[in-house]
């Protein structure tokens, strides 16, 4: 009898061994349809990000443009006060004029740099400190140039002590304790130098009352090495040296009263050498000096002149 296997039971078999290990049907459907993340999904937000951060400040950006137009135009900005402090020289109208501020000049517009190089047009101002008042008040402090000298130019002119012009002489200027100074300028007009040389022992000289009222004028021709003063009493010459002019000038004074009287016609003082004094005296017509006659005091030896 032949026996003959059932198709069912080998089609059962068939079918399980090869779905051994095999995922149930609905999770192999499952896994097909879960969603990956993509990159471009996250570029698309960082974009929208972006966007959203640009708009945001271009919106700030606006309103503070909106809001400084507004502030320009507000009346109540507008400078109406100018306190300044320090000038003596210059008047409140002077400076004014060197404003040169419109009716409609905004406080918080206004240019301090400008405002401050505007006021240094005057010789007179050597510094400026600006500040700003809210809600309309503009606060000068100046610091004036004072002067030390008279400088003899073409014209006669106020001299501070770095060498600068202040103005040209006039009657509203008080010079009684100024010096007079000369040889500030050669064939081609003012030599800067020498105004800054001048300036800088007039202000050393009228710092000490005695030697103010002991030079009345001083000459810088030659320069620092050999700077000529003119003495009031006694009506001589003293030659010095720039740097150390204060110095012997204070040894001398001392000394002048016994100096005139044992030489009468003393008429050079020379002091440009260290521990050295030379006196020039002036010879009397027919005398056996017959001219003028060198000695040196305070010490011997040196060059005379």
């Amino acid at each position: 009898m032949e026996l003959k296997t059932p198709k069912s039971s080998s089609t059962s078999k068939t079918s399980n061994t090869s779905g051994i290990g095999a995922p149930p049907a609905p999770e192999r459907f499952l896994r097909g349809r879960q969603k990956r993340n993509r990159p471009t999904r996250r570029i698309g937000k960082l974009l929208l990000k972006s966007v959203a951060l640009v708009l945001a400040l271009v919106s700030l950006v606006t309103a503070f443009v909106w809001i400084v137009t507004a502030a320009g135009r507000a009346p109540e900005l507008a400078v109406h006060r100018i306190l300044v402090e320090g000038n003596e020289q210059l008047s409140d109208g002077e400076i004014l004029e060197l404003l040169e501020l419109s009716e409609r000049a905004n406080i918080l517009m206004l240019d301090l740099e400008q405002v401050r190089a505007k006021l240094f047009r005057s010789a007179w101002v050597a510094e400026v400190e600006i500040e700003r008042v809210l809600p309309a008040t503009l606060q000068l402090v100046i610091r004036e140039r004072q002067p030390v000298a008279v400088a003899v130019l073409d014209e006669l002119y106020l001299l501070a002590s770095d060498g600068t012009m202040l103005d040209q002489l006039s009657p509203r200027y008080d010079i009684e304790n100024l010096l007079l100074a000369r040889g500030l300028g050669d064939g081609d007009g003012l030599v800067p130098e020498r105004a800054a040389l001048a300036g800088r022992l007039s202000a050393e000289l009228i710092r000490d009352k005695r030697l103010t009222s002991l030079v009345s004028e001083l000459d810088v021709s030659e320069g620092r090495d050999s700077v000529v003063l003119r003495l009031r009493a006694p009506a001589v010459t003293a030659l010095v040296h720039g740097d150390s002019m204060i110095e012997r000038l204070t040894e001398m004074v001392p000394l002048l009263v016994g100096i005139q009287e044992q030489y009468a016609e003393l008429d050079v003082v020379d002091l440009r050498f260290e521990g050295r004094a030379y006196l020039r005296i002036r010879g009397k017509p027919g005398s056996r000096l017959g001219g003028t006659h060198t000695q040196a005091v305070f010490a011997s030896g040196g060059a005379p002149f």
